[in-house]
């Protein structure tokens, strides 16, 4: 049997990967791995949410849907959106739903903005993800750099500079982040949508933290000057609403990109997204009570961050940024004398916790100082375990490393 050798080309998502190895630590040890790869919340979903999905499934409503979605949810989606939009206003014309979660919505909009050989800046910290969606369209990606001294803010000297260099037409912003749960603060996203602007590219925005910012309130890009025509959301319930498995994911931008490329895209992958899964949410996610679970949610990581974050600094040669969002951490080891990666497949191997190596986040991409990929020297932690799972993992890591 012969294989594409385009296969080859895809850069694929590490957490499950490691997931995987640490399926196999188990067996090999038979002691439980304490999982803190993957971004996976421990709480269920609010039981409205739950019961919505369950009664479509039940009352049979299981056909196809429209390409872009239900109305009803679309609609469900925009009124969602518009509570935290200041002067853009969306519709449901400016919503798309699609299946495969964020990674589906991924796929569709990088698919549909680049074309084989073209070029896209992104931040050098980035979910792998997207590099999925990058190399799938036959793309290839530069960084632009974060600050970690300054919690890993845009560094927006080095933004123009590869924007003047480069001539990209994309351009990606990730804010919350997953690696580092950087926030981008105001100041920062106004000069950034300023360069945007003046260099006119269109930006792609990964929203899917936007409900687990831990300080102040979510901004997003599109709501600066001359953004709403030039903006791409990628949106999805899954981390917000406990619910990553049921792969619904949204697109948000402007009406013609919606009705044009998204729609044709969203018909040869998809033909729809799950019809049952559409209705539960378009009657649960403005629920007051789903929205106050997500409040009481963000509040309970906030404070695994705070503990984390305090216990992983006074580990001797551990540096570790506050993040200001999402569910993540991403310390520097450099000191330790590990690499990411071998710390990773160590700590694994000796105290049954798995992490993700900080260059799953650097797509390959080179740090012109220390001449390797970005996030050599760095782990991912994720806190969305419970307090008592990352109590005994943080116990192995201070042991791990003293010895």
């Amino acid at each position: 049997m012969k294989y594409s050798k385009t296969l080859d080309l895809l850069s694929a998502e590490g957490a499950f990967v490691w997931g995987d190895y640490a399926n196999a630590q188990e067996k090999e040890s038979g002691m439980p791995v304490l999982r803190l790869h993957i971004g996976q919340p421990d709480f269920l979903p609010h039981k409205l949410v739950r019961e919505t999905i369950a009664e479509a499934y039940l009352d049979g409503k299981t056909g196809y849907g429209p390409i872009l979605g239900l109305d009803v949810l679309r609609e469900a989606v925009a009124t969602e959106i518009q509570t935290y939009l200041k002067k853009a206003k969306i519709t449901k014309d400016n919503v798309a739903i699609t299946s495969g979660g964020g990674k589906g919505a991924i796929g569709v909009v990088f698919r549909s903005l680049l074309d084989r050989g073209d070029t896209i800046l992104v931040p050098c910290f980035n979910y792998p993800g997207h590099f999925s969606g990058f190399s799938d369209a036959g793309a290839k990606w530069i960084p632009y750099k974060l600050l970690p001294e300054k919690d890993f803010d845009i560094d927006l000297v080095d933004f123009e500079k590869q924007l003047k260099k480069s001539k990209v037409s994309v351009v990606v912003l990730l804010s919350p982040s997953n690696p580092t749960g950087a926030v981008i603060p105001y100041k920062s996203l106004k000069k950034f949508a300023q360069l945007a602007n003046k260099y006119d590219v269109t930006v792609v925005t990964d929203e899917i933290y936007r409900g687990h910012v831990f300080e102040g309130e979510f901004i997003s890009i599109m709501d600066f000057p001359g953004m709403q025509d030039r903006t791409v959301i990628i949106d999805a319930p899954g981390k917000r609403n406990c619910v990553t498995g049921i792969r619904i994911g949204y697109i948000i931008g402007p009406e013609k990109y919606i009705d044009g490329p998204v729609r044709k895209l969203n018909n040869v992958r998809f033909s729809c997204a799950q019809t049952p899964e559409q209705i539960g949410l378009a009657k649960s996610i403005n629920n007051k009570e789903v929205q106050a679970y997500i409040t009481y949610m963000k509040n309970e990581f906030r404070k695994r961050r705070d503990f984390v974050v305090k216990e992983l600094n006074l580990i001797p040669n551990v540096t570790c940024p506050k993040p200001g969002g999402a569910f993540y951490l991403f310390p520097d080891i450099s000191k330790t004398g590990y690499t990411g990666m071998e710390f990773a497949k160590k700590i694994l191997k000796e105290k049954n916790v798995c992490v993700l190596p900080g260059e799953s986040f650097g797509g390959g991409m080179l740090d012109p100082q220390t001449k390797k990929p970005y996030g050599t020297y760095c782990v991912r932690l994720s806190i969305a375990s419970s307090m008592e799972t990352l109590k005994e993992a943080l116990k192995r890591m201070k042991e791990f490393l003293s010895k």
